[in-house]
């Protein structure tokens, strides 16, 4: 075989890669995009819109996935990892806030890595959330979100493999640690102002039945 015919070869198969990555990688982006805009109207408490997001992410996903079985080297590229993950993030922010329930991967076909991966951004979230409900006065619902997002802490740190195995997760936890720690101080502290701004009131109370 001639030298050129080779190279022709591994040519149009390069070229058949691109031309589904060029398909691929601007859905992935725009199912992301609709992952972060969910969790923005989720915060916002609109939770039908963030759910039809969400359901708009996962077809836009799906129509990603259709066009892998045409490249062997894409479809084993993870290039779909950041949505899905994007979307196990943006599923269960919405769920456990609105209902204070997880999304299993089964329910939006989320390959385990992404999940788990996404599962540790949510931890970010919730302290979002958290600290909302703080402003608003609602301490016991700020308190369940922590106890939510240590929950999610302790059930990953479970996962106790080499990176190799689940890229990025330790990191994840480490930030997600860190996030814990910051989110329960901030709740100790308001907790403890709120008992003093009572306690001060009652003695006011007293004191001016007392004159």
């Amino acid at each position: 075989m001639e030298f050129s015919d080779i190279l022709d070869g591994l040519r149009n198969e390069i070229d058949a890669d691109d031309q589904v990555r060029e398909k691929v990688l601007p859905l992935s982006r725009k199912a992301v995009r609709k992952c972060s805009e969910s969790i923005k109207m989720t915060h916002k408490k609109e939770f039908v819109k963030a759910k039809t997001l969400i359901e708009e992410a996962h077809n836009i996903i799906t129509s990603a996935i259709s066009e892998l079985p045409g490249s062997d080297f894409v479809s084993k590229s993870k290039t779909m990892d950041i949505a899905y993950q994007e979307l196990a993030e943006a599923a269960n922010v919405l769920s456990l806030i609105e209902l204070g329930e997880y999304i299993s991967p089964e329910e939006y076909q989320i390959p385990s890595r992404p999940y788990l991966n996404g599962l540790a951004d949510v931890i970010g979230e919730l302290r979002r959330a958290s600290l909302d409900y703080l402003r608003q006065g609602d301490v016991d619902k700020a308190e369940k979100l922590l106890s939510t997002m240590e929950d999610v802490l302790e059930g990953l740190q479970s996962f106790d493999y080499p990176n190799a195995l689940v890229p990025d997760l330790r990191r994840k936890c480490d930030v997600g640690r860190s996030i814990v720690e910051r989110t329960r101080g901030d709740l100790t502290r308001a907790v403890g102002q709120s008992r003093l701004v009572k306690e001060l009131a009652d003695f006011e109370h007293r004191i001016s039945k007392e004159d």
